[in-house]
């Protein structure tokens, strides 16, 4: 029989990249002790909009196959009482992350036109104007359309470094050149057949090959916003590309390099950093963000620390060398009237539990790709704890008893 436990903390292999429930406003010990040894820190906080923001998560293997039912749920507010309180969060944001960068390490936040003056002044006191590298705009088409002023859309990424010994390297995000046509060149080939652009001027010619990247400038429209129905998608507001975020690392970062993220949100970041062969750190206040989060990682060298939800029943059966999932009793204000305890769960790991540490060995997810949730597991001896978490984000964990 298996009886609810507590665990605050969750580990996969040798657990060395983090996620970690806690607020920058008071630093976990465990993102404090990576002072100095951050490549990268990246920082979307919330924009001070004035809205609660919700959240839709598919339900049960049909709501990951369809996109429905698809339940919303509270994700968090970007609500402040004044804008010092607000600004008292940037300075802070903009503190720890100088602490964490080693000496050719930078820094991006990412804000809109709300905040973004009165942050870049703040940067600019933390790290000086002559660390100032860029502002970013990210231009995109998504959302309504203003009546009384122009249209506000674009968001603002102010990008600066620790040290004049700061890593960057452009060459690492070419961009295609494009159909080779413009208006104010003429067009030629040369004698391998390769076809260029070039003008003329003081009696020299400057050829631009179709063949040849063009590289990013600091305005960029070529990144969109994530669709409705995009399979990147994971319904938590306010969820930026991949895209984006990966060309954001590739330029500062090597393989094995770490990149922290102070407000993870969504984990978009740390998805990027993993799939660039970067460590990894994460921290949200949102337990519900992590359990997000988590559901884009990989199930390997991660170390978890999110304290576990509310009751609920585990159904399943435990034998010498089998092991059947059917699911959680569980009841939730926004899951659907018809169900069934199957629905009920979004993912659920095996492993072993000690002091309140649970140890995962093996990870069973729902994704949109695979929406049917793996139910049966042969094993060498008989299951002895298991974490789950259910359709609405809350991460729970089970040991024999």
């Amino acid at each position: 029989m298996f009886e609810q436990v507590k665990a605050e903390r969750e580990v996969y292999g040798n657990g060395e990249n983090l996620l970690v429930c806690g607020s920058v406003m008071k630093l976990p010990d465990e993102i404090r002790a990576l002072a100095g040894k951050a490549q990268c820190v990246y920082v979307d906080p919330p924009f001070m909009t004035g809205e609660k923001f919700m959240r839709r998560r598919p339900y049960g293997e049909k709501g990951w196959k369809t996109g429905t039912p698809a339940p919303r749920y509270p994700a968090y507010e970007d609500r402040y009482t004044s804008e010092k309180q607000y600004l008292r969060l940037l300075r802070r944001v903009i503190s720890v992350a100088k602490t964490l960068l080693n000496d050719t390490g930078v820094f991006y936040l990412h804000l809109d036109w709300r905040m973004s003056a009165p942050a870049r002044l703040m940067c600019d006191r933390e790290f000086g104007k002559t660390r100032f590298l860029n502002e970013i705009i990210w231009s995109y088409e998504s959302g309504g359309r203003a009546k009384k002023y122009f249209s506000r859309k674009h968001d603002v990424i102010l990008l600066y470094a620790k040290s004049k010994d700061y890593f960057f390297d452009l060459t690492r995000v070419p961009l295609a050149r494009g159909d080779g046509k413009r208006n104010h060149m003429a067009r030629g080939r040369d004698e391998q057949g390769r076809l260029f652009s070039y003008i003329t001027s003081n009696g020299k010619e400057y050829r631009y090959y179709d063949d040849e990247p063009v590289y990013p400038g600091d305005v960029w429209n070529d990144i969109s916003h994530l669709q409705q129905r995009d399979p990147e998608r994971t319904g938590y507001a306010t969820q930026k590309p991949l895209k984006l975020l990966e060309r954001l690392l590739l330029p500062v970062t090597n393989p094995g390099d770490l990149v922290v993220d102070l407000c993870c949100g969504s984990g978009t970041a740390l998805e990027a950093a993993q799939k660039l062969d970067c460590r990894f750190a994460g921290l949200d206040l949102n337990p519900e963000a992590v359990a997000i989060s988590l559901s884009r990682l990989k199930p390997e060298n991660l170390t978890v620390l999110c304290p576990c939800g509310g009751k609920a029943e585990l159904l399943a059966e435990n034998e010498e060398n089998r092991f059947r999932m059917d699911g959680l009793e569980v009841s939730h204000p926004a899951f659907p009237a018809k169900t069934t305890p199957l629905d009920n769960l979004e993912s659920w790991e095996t492993g072993t539990l000690e002091d309140g540490v649970f140890r995962a060995d093996q990870c069973f997810r729902r994704s949109y790709r695979y929406p049917e949730l793996q139910q049966l597991l042969k094993t060498d001896k008989p299951v002895s704890a298991v974490m789950t978490t259910d359709a609405a984000g809350i991460r729970r964990a089970y040991e024999v008893k």
